[in-house]
């Protein structure tokens, strides 16, 4: 009887540790995408730290994802898709935002060209 009690929790003691680290795993890639998204209404606060009662819709949306399997990559497509490249933090080079890219390189040159048309540079 001792031994099948001792078997039944060792199982059990087994069971809860995978579980927890699959767990962990989850955690980590929900902290991740949480810090990694701007919150809408803030604007300077990812919505792991906004308060902001679109931040907390937007953290349950990502942690409901995470649970149906969802990867971090369909994630932030998703929210792009829905709240435009702002709510990332690094938004992909596209032809929409080429001028956030290559807008300071732009801008120097600019500069460049307007001091060495005043004789400034030589």
């Amino acid at each position: 009887m001792r031994s099948k009690i001792f078997l039944f929790s060792l199982l059990i003691l087994i069971s809860t540790t995978i579980s927890y680290g699959e767990n962990s795993k989850d955690t980590k890639l929900y902290n991740k995408i949480i810090t990694e998204l701007r919150c809408m209404v803030c604007q300077n606060q990812n919505i792991a730290e906004s308060e902001a009662p679109l931040a907390v819709d937007l953290r349950n949306k990502v942690k409901t994802m995470i649970n149906s399997g969802y990867d971090e990559k369909y994630i932030k497509k998703y929210m792009s898709d829905r709240y435009s490249d702002f709510i990332l933090y690094d938004p992909p080079f596209r032809v929409q935002n080429i001028l956030l890219w290559i807008g300071p390189f732009l801008f120097l040159l600019i500069i460049y060209f307007i001091l060495f048309r005043k004789n400034i540079i030589k």
